[in-house]
């Protein structure tokens, strides 16, 4: 029961992330905001999570994760609705800044939580955080537009209502269950330098991962556009991406039973070379919907693999192992839009799209040539 209202609260999260960016025109509206002045706002979004959910992580890691846990929906919930109500763009930054705080704190306590099951049940786990997360990203800007058209921007404060519900319900399970890891002294500082070095490997993979899927997610719209795609239709293309990276995670723990996990991570990181190819090439709408759908598969099918992988290697350390390889690479990606953004400036949007199989390329090099460590050869095995 705790694992189902951990995921409840991973897509609410994730869902109250999802509604800065169909809000922003209203807010600009109401503000008068510059676009530069709006494109600040995201990336303020951006930094706070690169920086903070590795601290995050180091602070779980020492002390007792679950309070993050239980009232991070709460405080993300209230800060989030504060947003209809903001008076100005200094106040709206600083609701901004502390629902950051808020999700930063939620994202390792999450996988802290689900990484102390045994490794069979472990990787699915996280492959079912990733399917939450990826439904509250497609859910929550249909979701926050129906809700402004029928009530208004003011009455956002009104999307707190589910965040204190599904804090209510984690008190009511978890805060009862023992942390196993409390009391013991867990030093994460002294060892973090270790971590770097042996989850380098790991880090490339997610971080290329992130920097593609972003850069795709993020500027498809353009390319799209010059062909002369409807908005209706972008979004369909969208989604179809979305869904992709949804189910990506859980097929690819699947596929490790039988497979083994490097073998899966090789298979999916070649076809996704293949897929983004395909959509950037092909010139059917229909072709290039189910090419993106499954670029998005392909590219996230490693996911869970390679998170369960970093917490494997360092099971007392499980907030910070997967806070280093998944909040903090999708930030960096983020941030890194704006360069694939420049270089599309210059070269044109389809050259700068197909640069991104360089990422892929690398990851496929890193197995064949990187790894040869012991824990690797374990996860080589079916």
């Amino acid at each position: 029961m705790g694992n189902t209202f951990v995921y409840f609260a991973k897509f609410l999260i994730t869902l109250y992330t999802s509604i800065l960016f169909p809000l922003l025109p209203l807010v600009m509206a109401k503000m008068q905001l510059s676009l530069i002045l709006a494109g600040l706002l995201v990336s303020i979004f951006s930094l706070f999570n690169s920086v903070l959910q590795p601290l995050f992580g180091l602070i779980e890691d020492r002390i007792y994760y679950n309070i993050f846990l239980i009232l991070s929906p709460l405080w993300v919930g209230i800060c989030i609705g504060a947003i209809g109500i903001s008076s100005s763009y200094a106040w709206l930054i600083l609701f901004l800044v502390l629902s950051r705080i808020g999700i930063c704190a939620f994202h390792p306590a999450a996988f802290g939580y689900v990484g102390r099951m045994n490794s069979n049940r472990r990787q699915m786990a996280v492959s079912f955080l990733f399917m939450a997360d990826a439904l509250g990203f497609i859910l929550g800007p249909i979701a926050i537009s129906l809700f402004v058209s029928f009530f208004g921007i003011e009455k956002v404060y009104l999307c707190a209502i589910p965040g204190v519900i599904i804090t209510f319900a984690l008190g009511r399970v978890i805060s009862s269950r023992r942390d196993e890891r409390r009391g013991e002294s867990v030093d994460v500082l002294r060892h973090f330098q270790e971590m770097l070095i042996c989850l380098a490997p790991l880090f490339i993979l997610t971080l290329s991962i992130t920097i593609v899927s972003m850069n795709l997610f993020s500027l498809s719209p353009f390319f799209l556009k010059e062909r002369g795609v409807s908005i209706t239709m972008v979004g369909i293309f969208l989604s179809s991406f979305a869904g992709g990276s949804a189910l990506g995670p859980m097929i690819g723990s699947l596929l490790t039973r039988k497979m083994g996990g490097v073998k899966v991570i090789r298979l999916s990181t070649t076809l996704s070379i293949c897929s983004i190819l395909m959509f950037l090439l092909t010139q059917s709408l229909t072709v290039q919907i189910i090419f993106f759908f499954f670029s998005g598969l392909f590219l996230m099918g490693p996911f869970s693999i390679i998170i369960e992988m970093g917490q494997e290697m360092f099971p007392k350390y499980l907030s910070t192992a997967s806070t280093f390889l998944n909040g903090f690479t999708w930030g960096i990606g983020g941030l890194l839009v704006v360069v694939t953004a420049k270089v599309a400036a210059t070269l044109g949007i389809r050259s700068a799209l197909t640069c991104l199989i360089i990422f892929p390329i690398a990851n496929l090099l890193i197995t064949y040539f990187a790894w040869s460590t012991h824990w690797f050869q374990r996860f080589n095995q079916s």
